[in-house]
């Protein structure tokens, strides 16, 4: 029996008129390759007019599309507590985007990082404002994508986002990448060591993706999936990212 994605997938080949851009979208945590990459696809998605994102200093915007919302990175640090300090702007479509690193070109400091024990309190803020639509990017390492449950959730956090009541939740758990991009020398090249050994033990669907794929599969996913909870693996990414065309895994960069 197809699954939902099978479906939205299908439906993509008989779909020929583009969405009008009539929904908004919240980014949180637009931080790292995967996180500066949503800001991206979102910017170009069709089907919004405004996009918000979370700073945590003051950020002058050149489109009149994005909307930079300084929040205090004290309260932010705080949560859940200090819930009633955070202001969210109101989103049709909210995308999060847990992150343990910025870009190493330090490009998205401004921005909010979002770590996993603040995503509870800021989904309830804004499930509170109306929103309709909850998406999670949520790397999850190649060993833990072999035994997590296909299309379940795996962990109490990913219940309480369920509970929350969003028309549409959906997770989508890229395989993490190997290597770091933090630290000196010695440990980034341990790190590039490490994905180098990793890709050749980790099945080849499992492989990490490029940053681009999966923040684009995670912009598709809000268009194409229904009412209801969805996981997308990281098998079903590259389909999603591109309907029918072949994707490929990230090289080894050393």
């Amino acid at each position: 029996m197809p699954s939902p994605i099978d479906n939205a997938l299908a439906a993509t080949k008989t779909t020929g008129a583009a969405p009008r851009a009539s929904r908004s979208a919240l980014a949180i945590g637009t931080v790292g390759r995967i996180g500066e990459e949503l800001l991206n696809c979102l910017l170009e998605s069709p089907e919004y007019h405004v996009v918000h994102v979370l700073v945590e200093t003051p950020m002058r915007s050149m489109m009149p599309r994005l909307q930079p919302h300084q929040v205090s990175i004290a309260a932010m640090n705080d949560l859940p507590p200090t819930s009633a300090k955070i202001a969210l702007p109101r989103a049709d479509d909210v995308f999060c985007c847990i992150s343990d690193a910025r870009s190493y070109f330090k490009r998205d400091q401004a921005y909010v990082m979002l770590g996993k024990d603040q995503l509870a309190p800021l989904a309830q803020i804004a499930a509170g404002n109306g929103a309709k639509r909850f998406i999670l990017l949520a790397p999850l390492s190649a060993f833990l994508q072999l035994t997590a449950p296909a299309g379940g959730l795996i962990d109490i956090l990913e219940s309480e986002l369920a509970a929350l009541g969003f028309e549409t939740l959906i997770i989508v758990r890229p395989a993490a990448d190997y290597a770091t991009t933090q630290g000196n020398v010695l440990e980034r090249l341990i790190g590039w060591g490490a994905k180098a050994i990793m890709q050749i033990m980790i099945p080849q669907r499992l492989q990490p993706l490029r940053a681009r794929q999966i923040a684009q599969a995670a912009v598709n996913a809000a268009r194409l999936l229904g009412n209801g909870v969805h996981v997308v693996g990281a098998h079903e990414i590259a389909e999603l990212a591109a309907p029918g065309v072949p994707v490929k895994t990230k090289r080894i960069r050393l």
